[in-house]
């Protein structure tokens, strides 16, 4: 590296470890931290000099510089806890990383040490938002969330691969990659619903959706009657999350199977378009008005062990019923297990479904079952929504979910 691409690199580093040092100067937490923009733009270049001199002198010249720095961070970060009485250490944790983000532009990796100061300086800004975000958040998140991790990482690689049972119908290792996938899709549903809290009652009845939309029509129908004056909001969310079934039922399906796309995209899209293109309306109504402090959809956390078993046996089971059923009689008798299905789940009818169009059935046969099955589904959250909430939310679902049950079954024998 000749003088000149040297000097570019100190100048480059000190200028990323000052914008650090920049939002610790203006930043939450002002006054209480050991450096602003001078010194952090000092620690940036202190990294990239370390590692120019364990490249000039060796490694153990680049270790007595960085023994040095360590040394210096620690005694002030001793002196300011001593005198403040606040032992954090995320500024020193910066400190860290702006030295080594030096060490990253002397390896000449601009793009790398950009994006690597960006970040912590994004991280830094957002102290007060992360912790209004994790006071959304309890014990029991936590636990369920460690639990999706048990069943992920440790459980999964611990079922066997193989078919067994009557019919070869049971594979234990599918069956919890069902699991799995059904449980991510209701944690990304469930954190969304958590970090977006109270601020928008037809947002969280959509996200909502992609935890359960048959607790959130449940919910916001009840909810209807004890306060009329969120209606609009509260038909917002119901037809929102009810909408967003069917591109869940979609992604569902053709992740499995692929060749489903073609059968389910017109149906399934129009479907989207019916019921979301209501749903948007009833959002420009002024859908948060009225929203207060305990007004939220309230939705359990759908990471636990018991829900993945209770899912995993309600799929097997549905995967045994459907083999059985075609291999005794026609694809159509699978049209009947989908019904029945639907009363309760569209995921497990779905994804057993799409297995079995992996193992030969006709891709009609199975778009026609899934249709069915949300044709159903969402008979049954027009039923709740008409026996439990208020007249206008009445009205608007059976007027939504009603011709939406309808197109699904037309569509389902049209193919």
């Amino acid at each position: 590296m000749d003088e000149g691409q040297l000097i570019l690199t100190f100048l480059v580093a000190g200028a990323l470890g000052a914008v650090v040092g920049l939002e610790r100067q203006i930043g939450p937490g002002v006054g209480d931290v050991s450096g602003g923009a001078r010194t952090f733009a000092i620690f940036g270049v202190w990294g990239a000099a370390t590692a120019y001199v364990g490249s000039r002198f060796g490694s153990a010249a680049f270790l007595a510089s960085l023994v040095v720095f360590g040394g210096l961070v620690l005694l002030a970060y001793v002196s300011i806890a001593r005198e403040t009485g606040d032992w954090g250490i995320t500024t020193e944790s910066a400190a860290a990383v702006t030295f080594l983000m030096g060490a990253v532009v002397f390896d000449q990796q601009y793009v790398t040490a950009v994006a690597l100061t960006v970040g912590l300086a994004v991280v830094l800004q957002s102290k007060g938002w992360l912790s209004s975000v994790v006071d959304r958040f309890d014990h029991d998140d936590v636990v369920a969330v460690l639990q999706f991790g048990v069943i992920t990482a440790i459980v999964l690689p611990l079922i066997p691969d193989e078919a067994f049972g009557p019919l070869n119908a049971i594979n234990p290792h599918e069956i919890w990659l069902m699991v799995i996938f059904v449980s991510g899709i209701g944690l990304v549903g469930y954190v969304a619903l958590r970090i977006l809290g109270r601020r928008g009652l037809g947002l969280s009845g959509l996200l909502g959706g992609l935890v359960s939309s048959t607790a959130v029509t449940l919910g916001f129908s009840r909810m209807s009657k004890e306060r009329p004056g969120l209606t609009p909001a509260l038909i917002a969310g119901v037809i929102g999350a009810s909408g967003l079934m069917y591109p869940r039922v979609f992604v569902e399906a053709v992740v499995v199977a692929p060749e489903l796309a073609g059968e389910l995209l017109v149906p399934l899209g129009g479907l989207t378009v019916l019921v979301g293109g209501v749903a948007a309306y009833w959002f420009t109504r002024r859908s948060d008005e009225g929203a207060g402090e305990g007004e939220s959809v309230t939705a359990k956390n759908p990471l636990s062990l018991s829900t993945a078993l209770k899912f995993g046996g309600l799929y097997g089971l549905i995967l045994f019923a459907s083999k059985f059923l075609l291999d005794r009689f026609s694809d159509a008798s699978l049209l009947f297990v989908a019904g029945l299905s639907g009363l309760n789940d569209v995921d497990a009818i779905t994804l057993s479904t799409a297995n079995l169009v992996n193992e030969g059935l006709s891709t009609t046969a199975a778009a026609r079952a899934i249709l069915i099955a949300a044709a159903v589904n969402t008979v049954v959250k027009a039923g709740l929504a008409a026996s439990l909430g208020n007249k206008r939310l009445r009205s608007v679902a059976l007027l939504t979910l009603g011709p939406a049950a309808l197109v699904g079954v037309v569509a389902a024998f049209v193919l």
